[in-house]
């Protein structure tokens, strides 16, 4: 009974009280990668080319389902108000990139600035009733990116920002906004051949305190702030013709601190989960389409499911 009420006291961390989705440049709570205004897996095929001077909107539509919750050691939680677990996250980023004109340069590496707004609608089940609400979540702005390339090497240097701006209330199951900043530096790679690239994007994920929270295990008003937390999306694929990529593609996150509440740890409060699936591209014209299915597994903490992508890039 005791290991049921702290993996219930983590999925209320982890997903109840928290926010939006995604997530690197990416679903949806405070911890977990699992719902956050930056969605895990989100960014893919050849993403560190700089693209020609212009703007640019990069949207992505996603859909994430899941019917697991995993404790500690992997397994399904089978018994308690998480054994009927359900989640089911549908949402769109809106994320809009300027390469300007003049090559500005700093640290060596070509300035862009890009921001990003999420429309979501989540629903998860908990002790068997669904909770639900929909709206925009949490802000994302990257004021610098900087481009380089090296040979066949492209990468950018950039740090995201998540502000609080999406709807919070402390005394709902479900929430859009998570009511703390997020700070996300990261490094994004592509080795981009005539017949195959690689991609790899990593991110470190450093937290706020959310101080308008209440602890589910007392129901006193308190304040929570989520661990530090590394996560990387990735992509391989080959290159049929000039237009089309084919490939394996998907993510992993891991929390590198527990949680805190009231300025306290608290133990076992550490997600992980690994993703692969398939994925293609093709370039029609300007604009790129692609697809993609990330299947999870390794779940430690949080729920266990699918994630759907449908998305394109396209100068404005």
């Amino acid at each position: 009974m005791e290991k049921i009420k702290r993996i219930f006291s983590i999925l209320l961390f982890t997903l109840v009280v928290g926010a939006s989705w995604a997530g690197s440049t990416s679903p949806i709570g405070p911890s977990g990668g699992m719902f956050s205004s930056a969605p895990l897996g989100a960014d893919d095929f050849m993403s560190g080319m700089a693209p020609p001077p212009g703007t640019y909107l990069l949207n992505y539509t996603f859909r994430y389902e899941s019917s697991d919750f995993n404790d500690g050691s992997g397994k399904k939680i089978q018994a308690g108000p998480l054994a009927g677990f359900e989640a089911q996250v549908t949402g769109n980023v809106f994320r809009f990139l300027w390469m300007p004109e003049k090559d500005i340069r700093i640290l060596g590496g070509r300035w862009a600035p890009d921001f990003g707004v999420i429309a979501v609608d989540k629903r998860l089940k908990v002790g068997g009733k669904w909770y639900q609400e929909s709206g925009l979540a949490d802000l994302l702005i990257a004021p610098v990116n900087l481009f380089y390339k090296w040979g066949d090497v492209h990468a950018v240097l950039y740090v995201d920002f998540l502000l609080p701006t999406g709807d919070y209330d402390k005394h709902r199951v479900v929430n859009i906004g998570n009511n703390h900043w997020t700070v996300k530096p990261a490094v994004l790679f592509s080795w981009v051949k005539p017949k195959w690239e690689v991609t790899g994007i990593f991110n470190l994920d450093i937290n706020g305190s959310n101080n308008d929270y209440i602890d589910p295990r007392t129901g006193l008003e308190t304040k929570h702030k989520s661990g530090k937390a590394f996560h990387f999306d990735y992509t391989a694929s080959w290159r049929p013709t000039p237009k089309w990529n084919v490939g394996l593609q998907g993510y992993y996150w891991d929390d590198l601190e527990d949680d805190e509440v009231g300025g306290q740890r608290v133990k076992d409060t550490q997600t992980r989960v690994f993703a692969i699936g398939p994925g293609v591209r093709y370039q029609w014209g300007s604009i790129a389409l692609i697809a993609k299915a990330q299947y999870e597994f390794g779940a430690r903490n949080r729920p266990e499911g699918e994630m759907y992508w449908l998305r394109f890039v396209m100068p404005l």
